[in-house]
């Protein structure tokens, strides 16, 4: 009987909590010097309808930064939050960190939720238009020497005196 009885019971607490730890809709983007999440505070769950901004946290306990209607959103550079950085190539880094959900209802189980993204260390903006082996000039006479001569700095030193003094 009491065998049943502590069945029963565990039951009724995985019938409590298995419906608040349904997935959170989250997406995550990043750069070399930014991540920033997005959290959607609406759920389906029947059990938790709104997530409130302050039951979520960004790795070491950062809070949401820009709060809109449909919207929570985490932006801190990359070197916050314990966000964790590893370079898997030559062109590629990887960040790690986790999102914390700790619901204000006692019969919900928190949540961690990792979250991973990676960015390239290759600009996207500043790309070569060739390669310094295609570089070659024509010469020029414009270009031969850019040293001044003697003459040319006498010239350039070369001051007159135009003032009209009266005694």
């Amino acid at each position: 009987m009491k065998v049943s009885t502590a069945l029963e019971i565990l039951i009724l607490l995985a019938v409590l909590i298995w419906p608040c730890a349904e997935s959170i809709n989250v997406k995550i983007t990043c750069s070399l010097d930014w991540v920033m999440v997005a959290v959607s505070p609406s759920t389906d769950n029947r059990n938790i309808l709104y997530i409130r901004a302050d039951e979520l946290f960004l790795g070491t306990g950062c809070p949401v930064s820009w709060i809109q209607t449909y919207l929570y959103h985490f932006v801190y550079p990359t070197h916050k939050c314990g966000i964790r950085q590893t370079v898997i190539s030559e062109d590629t880094v990887l960040f790690q960190t986790e999102i914390y959900f700790t619901p204000r209802n006692v019969h919900c189980q928190s949540q961690t939720i990792p979250l991973e993204c990676s960015a390239s260390r290759k600009s996207v903006w500043l790309t070569a238009v060739c390669n310094d082996d295609e570089i070659k000039l024509e010469p020029s006479p414009f270009m031969d020497n850019f040293e001044a001569s003697p003459e040319e700095l006498g010239l350039l030193n070369f001051h007159q005196d135009v003032s009209h003094k009266k005694w």
